[in-house]
């Protein structure tokens, strides 16, 4: 029989649809090997009178050539036809059957469906011991019946497991190949969630860092303007000057020395440490008073929130900062409220203020970029607490619910937590 050619082809489904010069080749192989025989008169015995038609053995092996040639385009349909093409030439005595019958079951096991390979394959078997056992009891001779068994193994038995076992070699190749590709998608796919996840962590450390520059900057700068404005609406006033120029600097050195911790702590790679307090609230309500800004504060908490954890307290604390950064800003002329409370186990804030009808400033803002409005969501929403902003009846007002049971992560050994814009308080707190 002929090697086999396709033995680094990809089994497939029984229909396949194309031809290929490698079956074309094999088909002329065939024919040529069957000529040579019948030219060397090395034929076979016909049966059952059949030989007298012996000279018409081109036609059926001219159609089991052609089914060679054109079998990957309907693999049982041209196995069939090389099996009958095959079984014609013996029975009129021509030896080129056994090379179609030789290729019909390679066909089938090869590039049959799975079930139609299975079934090659296990037929060939049965086939072979049934033909040895009819030829036994149909002859009573031993000899001819292994002589047979012998010539149905090489020409049933040997095709079937020779494809079988390029099969099973090309499906374990191409599921090695699929893991190989699973593992490759998965590779990608976790390289792509590292990625995205590290894109990520670096969207939040720019979001909380812009969250920090901000609530440092608009704090210090609205202070600034400020005092900056009373000594100049006062000219003849020399005290309030100094003591606004005062002020002006210690805002200005405070802010320079917070953005030099937060530089710091960038190089280092150090998460920032809360910071302010509810014991610094007077201070900086002082801040803004001071410059006649008139702002009403009530801190009905237990303590006066000194129990409550250090990101609960500097967490309120840049919040009435942000509240009197942005009542300054849009509502100077109106009065501030502000206000701490217990609420059912945790601390509720409120700051409003009037507004006049159809204006949009308020304590939260109204003409402004709204990034003070998305720090303190943002800041509530870490402590799994709640913001709310409101504008109804002709007040704006902002309200924030933090529970008490927050503790905040320890700091690291050796890494000591620095302040953010700590100013340790000198008043009492009260109206102001």
């Amino acid at each position: 029989m002929l090697a086999d050619d396709n033995a680094t082809a990809t089994p497939g489904p029984g229909h396949l649809g194309r031809v290929r010069p490698q079956d074309l080749a094999r088909a002329l192989g065939y024919g040529g090997l069957t000529w040579l025989l019948h030219a060397l008169v090395m034929n076979n015995d016909g049966v059952w009178g059949l030989q007298r038609y012996l000279g018409w053995w081109p036609l059926p092996l001219a159609i089991g050539c052609l089914a060679v040639a054109l079998r990957q385009l309907q693999v049982v349909a041209t196995s069939a036809t090389m099996a009958v093409a095959g079984i014609v030439l013996l029975l009129v005595g021509s030896s080129g059957g056994f090379f179609l019958v030789f290729e019909s079951v390679f066909t089938l096991v090869l590039w049959g469906g799975a079930r139609v390979s299975r079934a090659a394959e296990h037929g060939s078997l049965v086939l072979t011991a049934l033909l040895t056992i009819v030829m036994y009891f149909v002859t009573g001779s031993a000899a001819i019946s292994v002589t047979l068994a012998l010539v149905a193994a090489m020409v049933l038995m040997m095709p079937a497991q020779w494809a079988g076992n390029l099969r099973h070699a090309r499906e374990l190749a191409a599921s090695e190949a699929r893991t190989a590709a699973a593992m490759d998608e998965a590779a990608a796919a976790r390289s792509a969630a590292q990625a995205a996840e590290h894109e990520r962590m670096l969207v939040t450390e720019r979001t909380t860092m812009a969250r920090e520059v901000h609530d440092v900057l608009s704090a210090r700068l609205a202070a600034i303007a400020l005092q900056s404005g009373a000594a100049l609406n006062a000219p003849q006033n020399p005290a309030l000057a100094a003591r606004a120029m005062d002020e002006i600097r210690a805002q200005s050195v405070n802010g320079i020395e917070e953005l030099n911790t937060m530089i710091r702590m960038l190089h280092r790679g150090t998460p920032l440490a809360p910071a302010g307090s509810l014991g610094d609230v007077p201070a900086l309500l002082q801040t803004y008073s001071g410059s006649g800004l008139r702002v009403a504060y009530r801190n009905e908490l237990p303590g006066r929130g000194s129990t409550l954890d250090a990101v609960t307290q500097a967490t309120i604390y840049r919040t009435i900062n942000e509240s009197l950064v942005n009542f300054a800003k849009h509502a100077p002329e109106s009065e501030l409220s502000l206000s701490l409370v217990p609420r059912d186990g945790s601390v509720l804030f409120s700051a409003s203020n009037p507004v006049a009808a159809g204006s949009p400033g308020g304590a939260a803002g109204g003409h402004g970029t709204g990034t003070g409005l998305r720090g303190m969501r943002a800041r509530s929403a870490e402590l799994g607490g709640s913001f709310r902003i409101s504008t109804a009846n002709n007040a704006f007002a902002v309200s924030m619910s933090l529970p008490t049971g927050h503790r905040p992560p320890a700091a690291a050994p050796g890494e000591p937590a620095l302040p953010l814009g700590h100013a340790p308080a000198q008043l009492n707190e009260g109206t102001t």
